[in-house]
């Protein structure tokens, strides 16, 4: 079994607990992490994941419920089969799709944009997710949340926290061998960082996109296909975003838009209702709640993934650490095998007895590698795209983007500019040489990016230089397309 947590003399309180490892944050990349740790370290590490929820609502994002689109691609639940030998079935795998289809405005185009994936039920996966970790051997606290993180001589040794909940608030000191922070995009723990780190600290307001979501029944009668999600890309009704329809069953389904607020005229529970109001699958739609899971909204990260993701002594991971795609916003995937990956690079750690930020950095090296190295570049597609009309995204879908292309653009590749009839007529139909140059200064950037993180740095002394070409050619995409 795990060890059990050795109590010290302390200046300030008492007694305070001496772990391994602390997870701050229960949700995907939370359980994920603390899971992984308490495998791969063979019952020799003592783990303890919290949360400021009770263990029957662990990651739950706020009273609504886990507001999300339910939503992951099938390669990512093979990477947790490959690794830890975990795999999933219902009641938590609520669907399986075979693709996800994005739609032009006009609805005249429908090519597929990524492989098979699953739509989950979302309370019952979050319960298994934890369920696994303490079967594993991680202790859970529940009704806890971090306030701030303790460092000696430039590296973090603990944190400070307290209960929450009724009653009076009792506060709380943990030392830890080092500090795994899954607890959220805004989190105040990466946010006042004490000690010195390439992590970025803050994130940009216009990488943030708001979100709606609904579980709903259809009215009887009124069925949609199982067997595929779709995603409506319109800039009138999801401005700077889109419209999504995943299906839990044929009459059962997850709806909702996510938008870029500056380009937005209406607040997103206005273009929520209109979208509802307007499509009559829709009619007398009911709403459901299944355990707890309400109707809400959230925002979400829609930029590359923080480009340093360890300190001396502290890891980020998940969407603490800006994991969701920049296109699609989905985070479950990323958040699900960066988990894997930081759990890994704890134990590597703890075998070793080094929590230096350059004993943790294979860490970056194993997210981008497998995930992270095309993120940047699809953030700048995402900017570009985010100035688009209708009319502009209607023409570049029938006549540029192919079923190949729209993969390629997904896995943060290059789509194929041919020379020729194809980029004149491209050109012509854009109807504007604003947003033709626009594209092909796009896909340069995209192409410059990409071969950055081919070429990520192997040592933090060589992040600064590198982090600067990123920083200035990320920076050529929000001035462009401000």
């Amino acid at each position: 079994m795990f060890k059990s947590p050795r109590k010290t003399p302390n200046a300030v309180e008492n007694l305070a607990e001496n772990w391994d490892v602390v997870v701050v944050g229960a949700g995907i990349a939370g359980c994920m992490t603390a899971g992984t740790i308490a495998l791969k370290g063979k019952g020799n590490v003592s783990v303890l994941l919290m949360d400021r929820n009770p263990p029957t609502e662990a990651g739950k994002k706020t009273v609504l419920g886990w507001v999300c689109g339910d939503a992951v691609g099938e390669h990512h639940i093979k990477y947790i089969h490959e690794h830890i030998g975990t795999t999933y079935g219902k009641p938590e795998m609520e669907n399986r799709v075979t693709a996800v289809y994005v739609y032009s405005p006009d609805m005249k185009v429908r090519v597929p944009f990524e492989g098979p994936g699953y739509v989950l039920d979302r309370p019952k996966f979050a319960k298994r997710l934890l369920d696994d970790a303490l079967k594993a051997g991680v202790e859970f606290r529940g009704n806890v949340q971090a306030t701030e993180l303790i460092q000696e001589n430039g590296t973090i040794v603990g944190l400070h926290g307290q209960t929450v909940g009724p009653g009076v608030n009792q506060p709380f000191e943990i030392r830890s061998k080092l500090i795994i922070d899954t607890s959220g995009m805004s989190t105040k723990l990466r946010r006042n960082l004490p000690i010195p780190s390439h992590i970025e600290k803050e994130i940009n307001k216009d990488d943030v996109e708001p979100t709606a979501r609904l579980n709903a029944k259809l009215r009887d009668g009124i069925e949609v296909e199982p067997f595929h999600c779709d995603i409506y890309l319109d800039a009138e009704k999801a401005p700077g975003g889109y419209l999504w329809l995943f299906p839990k069953s044929e009459d059962k389904v997850n709806i909702g838009l996510g938008i870029q607020q500056k380009r937005s005229p209406k607040p997103l529970s206005a273009l929520l209702k209109d979208w509802l109001a307007a499509d009559d699958r829709f009619k007398d739609i009911q709403p459901l709640s299944d355990d707890s899971n309400l109707t809400g909204s959230w925002q979400v990260s829609v930029r590359h993934q923080n480009d340093c993701l360890v300190a001396n002594g502290y890891m980020i991971c998940g969407d603490a650490a800006w994991f969701p795609n920049p296109i699609s916003a989905g985070g479950i995937g990323p958040g699900l095998i960066g988990g894997i990956m930081a759990g890994e690079a704890a134990v590597r750690a703890i075998e070793a007895n080094d929590f230096s930020e350059k004993q943790l950095w294979q860490y970056n090296l194993d997210f981008v590698n497998h995930y992270g190295n095309k993120t940047a570049g699809l953030e700048v597609f995402r900017m570009y795209l985010q100035t688009l009309n209708n009319d502009q995204i209607n023409y570049g879908m029938r006549h540029f983007l192919s079923s190949d292309e729209a993969t390629e653009i997904s896995l943060g590749e290059m789509p194929h500019l041919s020379v020729g009839k194809k980029i004149v007529k491209l050109f012509r139909g854009l109807g504007s040489y604003k947003a033709f140059s626009g594209l092909v200064f796009t896909m340069g950037r995209m192409r410059a990016l990409n071969e950055l993180y081919q070429n990520y740095p192997k040592d933090p002394a060589q992040f600064d230089a590198w982090k600067a070409n990123v920083d200035s050619i990320l920076a050529q995409g929000r001035a462009r397309f401000h």
